[in-house]
């Protein structure tokens, strides 16, 4: 494995800044005109340096577009959640990933039309924020949403040969990315009963097979 390097910056020198709603946030990753491919680590640095739940909450909504139907990609982003999750939880204030990690591609036309796909779930959630209880997106209760989203990318790899498993999962990660990013615990909530209900679900499902 390559040692771990930082993202890199804009041609500036600069660290993009998060945007402050999530359809900003998608729009500053689209890749651009005469680009055919993106690296991981060109998304990520346009994400920004310091956005760990930011660059999750991309991630989750990702995975929950078309792109998750693409063979092994989801145990290849369940490393990337595992790492940026688990920093996140240290406190780390700059993400690090490994090189052969950041210099992964990805086709520019694939990630256009997923973004395009995640265009009114994104204005939905940014109409729907509240900014209410900030606290269950701050440390360290902040820490158990972060735990949650480690848990949900293990079970990503045994399930990578289904097309469109991850989605249903994707889906409550993406609440809880979003909640940290926005600070609105609202969407944390949402989050954990989201998946509440997905666990349930399949147990039941499990129990009547069996």
């Amino acid at each position: 494995m390559n040692s771990l390097s930082p993202l890199t910056p804009d041609p500036d020198g600069k660290v993009p800044e998060t945007p402050l709603s999530l359809t900003a946030l998608l729009a500053s990753i689209r890749p651009h005109a005469h680009e055919e491919s993106v690296t991981l680590g060109e998304v990520l640095a346009r994400i920004g340096q310091r956005s760990f739940s930011a660059t999750l909450m991309v991630i989750g909504l990702l995975m929950v577009s078309p792109l998750s139907a693409i063979p092994f990609l989801p145990s290849l982003v369940a490393i990337v959640i595992l790492l940026i999750a688990g920093q996140a939880i240290i406190g780390r204030h700059h993400l690090w990933l490994p090189d052969f990690l950041t210099r992964r591609r990805i086709s520019a036309d694939k990630l256009r039309r997923a973004l395009d796909t995640l265009i009114r779930p994104a204005a939905w959630i940014d109409r729907h924020r509240s900014g209410r209880w900030v606290v269950l997106t701050q440390w360290p209760i902040s820490s158990l949403a972060y735990i949650v989203i480690i848990a949900v990318a293990l079970t990503w790899p045994p399930l990578s040969f289904v097309p469109f498993s991850t989605t249903l999962s994707a889906v409550g990660m993406s609440f809880l990315a979003a909640g940290q990013t926005l600070k609105d615990g609202i969407f944390v909530l949402l989050g954990y009963a989201y998946l509440a209900l997905l666990v349930t679900g399949v147990s039941v499902a499990v129990a009547g097979v069996l």
